[in-house]
């Protein structure tokens, strides 16, 4: 399931073109994107390319980008906390096979 907008948008990005069909759930119908041009809302045809009159779509919200910025700052720390753990297990391993090794075998 998608929308006329979300349609819109694959065209626009070349990740579909108005050759390509779509299928109404509701009715079972299949169409060519073409065909259904006419129902996109705020669009003007312009060769085979649909022009959107609406205005551009201004990116994410600054909450949003501060949000995505203090995950990646944590999980940055994740991931080097886990390095060092993971190099102090293997140095610890490798201490107790030193260990091991140098205990009598024991019958």
């Amino acid at each position: 399931p998608t929308t006329l907008g979300a349609i819109n948008e694959f065209v626009r990005l070349g990740e579909v073109t108005p050759e390509n069909f779509v299928i109404n759930t509701c009715d079972g119908s299949r169409r060519k994107i073409q065909e259904i041009t006419p129902f996109f809302p705020n669009q003007i045809e312009e060769g085979d390319a649909l022009v959107e009159q609406t205005p551009a779509a201004t990116g994410m919200s600054i909450k949003f980008e501060e949000r995505i910025r203090d995950l990646e700052r944590s999980l940055g720390e994740e991931r080097r906390a886990l390095h060092e753990a993971e190099a102090r297990y293997r140095e610890l391993e490798q201490r107790y096979q030193e260990l091991l090794a140098a205990s009598p075998a024991q019958s």
